[in-house]
């Protein structure tokens, strides 16, 4: 009885293991489609995340630093692995107005957190300071060549 027990939950610890990598290998796809879409252009990417009981967000962001524009939103909203990033189009436009602009209490949130993730130059007076400079990233992607 007692191999039983030590079986099934290594399994289910294994499986555990193997379904959170799918979802992060899922989401690393989505952010690089994501960027290569908007290739050659100087947008920043950022990121921020809400977290609850039963429900969490997370929405990545790729903005443009000139006219503080949100270019492209995705959102993750769910509570299992299977939530992927879905297209968020209530959010882009204008960065200070972002948090306004979202529908969901932890999109708002995890909206507020990626805000606080820009530098201090970008980041709108609405937000608050970043306890760090972590999470931002500049995209400089290769524009794409046909042909062989």
């Amino acid at each position: 009885m007692v191999w039983q027990f030590a079986a099934v939950l290594l399994a289910a610890l294994v499986m555990s293991i193997v379904l959170s990598l799918w979802q992060h290998r899922r989401y690393i796809a989505d952010v690089t489609a994501m960027a290569k879409a908007h290739a050659g252009k100087d947008l920043r990417l950022v990121s921020g995340r809400s977290k609850g009981r039963l429900q969490g967000a997370v929405v990545v962001l790729l903005l443009d630093p000139q006219t503080m524009i949100v270019e492209e939103a995705s959102a993750m909203v769910g509570s299992t692995i299977f939530t992927r990033l879905r297209p968020a189009p209530e959010l882009r436009g204008p960065l200070a107005t972002l948090a306004e602009r979202a529908t969901n209490t932890h999109v708002r949130k995890a909206a507020e957190s990626a805000l606080e993730m820009l530098p201090a130059g970008l980041r709108p007076a609405t937000a608050r300071p970043a306890a760090t400079t972590a999470g931002t990233s500049r995209i400089r992607l290769p524009k794409p060549t046909t042909g062989i």
